[in-house]
């Protein structure tokens, strides 16, 4: 509870000095001294000078609070929020399932009423300071308003926080708590993803949300950019005490577009080291932490490309399995993970302005017999017995995505329609799983 107080009152303590540059800022010049800043240069709410050409522009810009590039103190200060919701329903060779399934295998706290799962909502700022410094975070937001003893609260955990300093596009250098975005469809936010729900491996080898240290920058070299960072390997409500594992993070890529003549065009490479696989601990009764990833090595091969209304993203993944034993809430847990290997394509076209065409195929395989599972959102509320349990596990994994996203204000305000087919090979699951929803963030 200290630590939550203390970040309550560390943000609360940033909002009230970045509004009290902001207005400082705004401030007539008593002189003609060049630092003083005109009050024509800043926009944002506290000023009351909304940006943009359209009214959805001028409506979002409302969530900038204060902005100008000339002031010497805070440039920017905007608040950032997001609410995704949706609803799902799904068949397969066992039986059907839908929101309320989800919402009886103990996610009620999501779920409003028995058909809406509300399935991010995040609440947090952004802001920038003295040119080259920039602090920003999220929260998780307990959409039930509950505490596990019964009290009221919308916190339910720190999704980021962390300080940048960033000089220049190639060199950003920051510290804090951030999510690990191992491979491409990790490194896309989730407000801008094209697909509901990410593929099976890509959050299999995901390893969350921790606190470390990293460096990445673009343009290096005109047409390179990089990324290394170092993070302790316990996912936790608010930030690592460093008392476990670590998780390394490297990544190297090549910006191709102007020599293909493409919109945008980048191939990289990710590597992340995991000394702690398998790892779980819960140390706070309302937070439970996923498991870290059961691979002691992981490597992302990507390729990203766009060209007018045509899109692709291709990602080849390997995972190398871990077999020994794992800390897991106190007891030590053995593990027998072999390697896996999948290959995602994901193509997309704008049919219509606004209206998208996306896919995506997945095929993935391990070396051992059932140790690959099919994802927990949503396919595994089709479990219904042992046997089922027992082939929702298999060797080789099918997936075929096909959706339809409209887009109202870009990715700020769209809605999405899906439907997923997966087949679990060495098992006997089959199902397909559709899904439509809406997303909203600033």
């Amino acid at each position: 509870m200290q630590s939550i107080k203390t970040i309550q009152r560390f943000l609360l303590a940033s909002t009230l000095l970045g509004c009290i540059s902001a207005t400082a800022g705004t401030e007539a010049p008593i002189d003609t001294a060049v630092d003083e800043v005109p009050a024509s240069n800043a926009t944002g709410l506290l000023v009351g000078r909304f940006s943009g050409e359209t009214p959805w522009d001028r409506a979002w810009s409302g969530f900038t609070l204060y902005k100008n590039e000339d002031n010497q103190v805070v440039q920017e200060f905007t608040l950032k929020g997001r609410l995704q919701v949706q609803s799902i329903y799904g068949e397969t060779n066992y039986d059907s399932f839908n929101t309320s399934d989800f919402k009886d295998a103990g996610n009620d706290e999501s779920v409003w009423g028995n058909d809406v799962e509300a399935r991010r909502a995040r609440l947090g700022f952004k802001s920038k300071w003295f040119q080259n410094w920039k602090l920003e975070g999220m929260i998780n937001v307990d959409t039930d308003g509950k505490d596990g003893d019964g009290s009221t609260s919308l916190y339910k955990d720190i999704y980021d926080l962390y300080l940048s300093y960033a000089p220049s596009d190639i060199l950003n250098a920051s510290a804090g708590k951030s999510k690990v975005r191992f491979g491409r469809e990790q490194e896309i936010s989730s407000n801008e993803i094209l697909t509901f729900e990410r593929s099976l491996m890509s959050n299999t080898l995901f390893p969350g949300e921790l606190t470390g240290a990293w460096v990445n920058g673009k343009g290096f070299r005109e047409y390179w950019l990089y990324e290394l960072g170092i993070y302790g390997s316990d996912r936790v409500r608010e930030f690592s005490s460093f008392d476990q594992g670590v998780v390394v993070l490297g990544k190297i890529g090549y910006d191709y577009s102007s020599q293909a003549g493409m919109d945008t065009a980048v191939v990289s490479l990710h590597y992340m080291h995991n000394s702690d696989p398998g790892f779980a601990d819960i140390r706070d009764k309302d937070y439970t932490p996923g498991t870290s990833p059961s691979f002691t090595d992981s490597i992302a091969l990507t390729n990203d490309m766009t060209s007018g209304r045509f899109g692709l993203t291709t990602e080849l993944l390997y995972g190398f399995g871990f077999d020994g034993f794992a800390k897991q809430n106190g007891a030590n847990v053995r593990i027998d993970q072999s390697d896996v290997i999948a290959l995602s394509v994901i193509p997309s076209y704008y049919i219509a302005d606004g209206l998208q065409l996306v896919g995506r195929v997945q095929v993935a395989a391990s070396s051992d017999p059932d140790d690959l599972r099919v994802p927990a959102r949503y396919e595994r509320l089709a479990v219904k017995s042992k046997k089922v349990n027992d082939d929702e596990r298999g060797n080789t994994y099918l997936s075929a995505y096909l959706g339809l996203n409209y887009y109202i204000y870009g990715h700020k305000l769209k809605i999405m329609n899906g439907m997923e087919y997966s087949h679990m090979g060495g098992g006997d699951y089959k199902g397909i799983t559709y899904m439509t929803g809406l997303r909203f963030n600033f």
